[in-house]
């Protein structure tokens, strides 16, 4: 007997099958089922005979799922990588997820960024797939690449190339500010230099504001075009992002509250936004917030064990209570899970420098300036350990080059008008000091945090200008660190020898007499009290006695 032979399957029956089959694959995978959207995307293969648009979709798959060298070889064997951009990127990705940086940048291939810029800049490329600017892509992953290598030059040329090619690559953008590539001044160029009107088009003001917002906070607020959204797109000012734009803001001026209530505000409603968390660790280590600060860092570690941030807030936790081993443990791990994390290696310095262990600091420090080359942060910690050691020449020198990078913190300022105490330039120290006072931003009763940036800032200031014998300008700077900080004992040892250079000895008597209250072995106060009183004395029995020369205080300028 004969059987029934099978139906006749046309070409047209072939295609609508596989598109679709082809659309149960995007499906799945927008619906992440992706063991599904790989088994159909495997018979997607099979229906085109290894279209390439199929290949990349399998390939693809593969990535969401971490068969990154399966991926990686379906690519190649198929020659894909070799005639289509988006093929390479994703087999560059491969490699680059499992840090085979050399595989990575040899399927990327060897091209300049001149010529990459070149090959696309007269016209849009677009792939098979129908993804334009892929050119973009590829000098973005390149970058990556290069900063992984430690090519940081290299890794900047392609970011900036990735975004000439299309100003809308994010990423590119996020690592040159993230990663602190770049100073205040050069990212600013960088913005100016974007093509914002020639590819957004009516959204380039948006654009540019919203890139604005990741800029550094340290310029003059009149020319900071982030400061607030335009006209027309104001409901991005309830943004996340743009209101940690807003707390970074805060917090370079000292204002930790306020820096604090905004990213809680935040982290309410969304508790892991990642650009957030690191904000609001420093503001509780600065605020000493201990409990919030174990909680947290609980709750990062349960949640996200393979992200640095976690560890680094662990790592931050033992540093506020002053287990500093156990700090240095955990600070090392946020390194190891990603080498660039720059925040990791200054907590590291700060644990060794908390301890007197100056140049195991000095050796993080010199390692967070170099990952973070546009940061002046690591420049800073530097010269303040030379300071502790007393090395004024190498202190001034590092002070100097953080200024270059960033002009208005008040620390660097600060720093700078120890600085000039010590070697001797005074109006030179007053103008460091009343300008770091100017450009920190915290009331009275709102100090928490910021004693090191403004109690002592302007106890300093006063005791440059009882050395410049302008008593009465001391006393106005005296009474302002009083109000701000009314139980710190050397505010009033600085106020009663201002007063009693004033001849106010009743006055100079009282504050003294406070400053023992505080700090019952404060020998200056105790020396001072005691000149005082029998100047007292002998103005009581008309005795003549010579003008007090009263011994000047101990101080971090001295």
């Amino acid at each position: 007997s004969t059987g029934r032979r099978p139906p006749f399957r046309s070409i047209d029956t072939e295609l609508a099958a596989m598109e679709r089959v082809r659309k149960i694959v995007a499906e799945a995978v927008d619906k992440q089922c992706y063991t599904t959207a790989q088994f159909w995307a495997d018979k997607a293969v099979s229906f085109s005979d290894g279209a390439p648009q199929d290949i990349f979709l399998l390939a693809r798959v593969f990535y969401l799922t971490q068969q990154y060298h399966r991926a990686a070889h379906l690519l190649a064997s198929r020659g894909c990588t070799e005639k289509y951009t988006s093929c390479r990127c994703l087999a560059a990705q491969c490699h680059i997820a499992c840090a085979e940086w050399e595989c990575a940048l040899d399927v990327l291939g060897d091209e300049t960024t001149e010529e990459a810029l070149g090959s696309s800049a007269v016209t849009e490329e677009t792939d098979f797939n129908g993804y334009s600017n892929v050119k973009s892509t590829q000098a973005l992953l390149r970058g990556v690449v290069q900063e992984a290598l430690d090519n940081r030059d290299l890794a900047i040329k392609w970011y900036t190339q990735a975004l000439q090619l299309d100003v809308y690559n994010f990423e590119a953008f996020d690592k040159l500010t993230s990663h602190h590539m770049l100073n205040g001044a050069d990212e600013r160029a960088l913005l100016d230099a974007l093509p914002f009107q020639e590819q957004c088009g009516t959204d380039a003001t948006m654009v540019r504001y919203l890139y604005a917002t990741k800029l550094k906070k340290y310029i003059d607020p009149d020319k900071d075009e982030a400061s607030s959204p335009p006209a027309e797109h104001s409901a991005l000012e309830l943004n996340p992002e743009v209101q940690v734009s807003t707390a970074e803001r805060c917090f370079i001026h000292c204002d930790f509250q306020r820096c604090f209530g905004i990213t809680t505000t935040i982290l309410d409603s969304d508790p892991f936004h990642h650009a957030c968390l690191p904000l609001h660790l420093a503001c509780q280590v600065e605020l000493k917030d201990k409990n919030g600060l174990f909680y947290m860092a609980h709750k990062l570690v349960d949640s996200y064990p393979e992200k640095p941030i976690s560890w680094f807030a662990v790592g931050c936790y033992y540093y506020l209570i002053g287990k500093n081993d156990s700090a240095r443990k955990f600070f090392g791990r946020a390194s190891q899970l990603d080498i660039h994390f720059g925040p990791a290696w200054l907590g590291f310095g700060h644990s060794f420098a908390v301890e007197g262990e100056h140049d195991q600091a000095m050796a993080a420090y010199r390692t967070a300036a170099r990952l973070m080359s546009g940061c002046h942060l690591p420049l800073l910690y530097i010269g303040m350990e030379y300071v502790a050691t007393n090395n004024v020449s190498m202190a001034q020198q590092h002070f100097t080059q953080a200024y270059a990078i960033s002009d208005r913190d008040p620390a660097v300022l600060h720093e700078l008008g120890v600085i000039a105490f010590r070697i001797g330039e005074l109006e030179k120290s007053v103008a460091f000091f009343s300008k770091a006072l100017s450009l920190t931003r915290v009331e009275p009763g709102n100090l928490s945090g910021s004693t090191a940036t403004l109690e002592v800032t302007l106890s300093n200031l006063g005791r440059v200008l009882i050395k410049l014998g302008r008593y009465e300008e001391a006393v106005a700077n005296y009474h302002r660190a009083r109000a701000l900080a009314p139980r710190c004992a050397s505010i009033y040892s600085g106020l009663g020898l201002a007063l009693h250079y004033l001849q106010r000895l009743p006055e100079a008597i009282e504050c003294y007499h406070k400053a023992l209250g505080l700090v019952s072995d404060d020998i200056f106060s105790s020396q001072m009290l005691k000149t005082a009183l029998e100047e007292v004395a002998a103005e009581q029995t008309s005795l003549p006695i010579a003008q007090p020369t009263p011994k000047r205080p101990t101080s971090t300028l001295v």
